[in-house]
């Protein structure tokens, strides 16, 4: 008998149980009567059935490690990062079995037989690619704005410079600069001014939500300059060029390593070259 029917089966029978879920409406419940009672902010009475349902599978899979830093660096919902890792394992789950029906449509007599291991395990690659591509592309994006916090700091030292105060030089370096990184810096900012808040803590906020850790030095130079009055420049300045030394030093190591990978196909291609220089002499002489 072929796994895949049972499995076909099982997945339709699991799809109409969620889907009545779903669709039938179920008692009150205690605890979510007292968290909508005790909630501080808004509730969030009518939620689309599709964010609720992965709302209920993310606290159904408490396991499961969810890059918080990565999804607010990149400003990306949790909700649909989720939804993504469950369409994509679905996907590879019903990719075996979709082939094996397409071909079997398609007039191909011979049994086609493949193993559910190779569904299973197709599933399961699938499941975690988005985390693999949100780490990269986390990666990169913490990397420029990296970048750009070494400008920012170069700017709050020249505001400092002219006589602004910590508060100000913070605020009006946010205003000066362009891009999505002064950007989020500016929106975390007047966050903390409008909370009635000192601008390093919007900045510690920031870093916290981010994983940057040079933005949270950043702020606790400014707090120890907004609350004891010491002179920040030198710091400041000291702090910007030892960032740019790491930004250098991080991106000779990424050119050294692309040079020693590019060894393999310029090696290869050399062979190829000498296979064909060689091979008319073979065979004029063995031929």
């Amino acid at each position: 008998m072929n796994i895949l029917v049972p499995l076909a089966g099982s997945l339709a029978g699991l799809g109409v149980f969620v889907a009545m879920a779903q669709l039938i409406p179920s008692g009150p419940r205690l605890n979510t009567a007292l968290a909508r009672i005790h909630a501080t902010g808004t509730p969030e009475l009518h939620l689309p059935p599709a964010r609720a349902l992965i709302r209920q599978v993310a606290g159904a899979l408490p396991w499961l490690p969810i890059p918080a830093a990565d999804l607010a660096l990149l400003g990306q919902d949790r909700e649909r990062w989720l939804a993504s890792k469950i369409i994509c394992g679905l996907a590879g789950l019903g990719a075996v079995p979709l082939l094996t029906v397409l071909v079997t449509m398609s007039g191909y007599q011979e049994g086609l037989a493949i193993p559910a291991a190779v569904s299973t395990l197709l599933a399961i690659v699938l499941f975690f690619m988005p985390d693999f591509l949100t780490r990269i592309n986390a990666a990169q994006r913490r990397a420029d704005f990296k970048h750009a916090l070494t400008s920012y700091l170069d700017l709050v030292a020249l505001e400092r410079s002219a006589g602004a105060g910590p508060a100000e030089a913070l605020e009006a370096s946010a205003e000066i600069g362009g891009g999505w990184a002064f950007a989020r810096i500016e929106a975390a900012l007047d966050t903390a001014r409008k909370a009635g808040r000192p601008p390093w803590e919007g900045l510690a906020a920031l870093a916290a939500q981010t994983g940057i850790s040079e933005l949270s030095d950043l702020a606790d130079i400014a707090e120890v300059a907004g609350h004891e009055g010491a002179r920040i420049l030198q710091t400041l300045t000291a702090r910007a060029e030892s960032m740019r030394a790491e930004a250098l030093a991080a991106t000779r190591a990424k050119a050294g390593s692309r040079s020693t990978t590019m060894v393999v196909p310029i090696a290869l291609l050399a062979s190829g070259f000498l296979v064909l220089l060689i091979f008319p002499i073979v065979y004029r002489t063995f031929g």
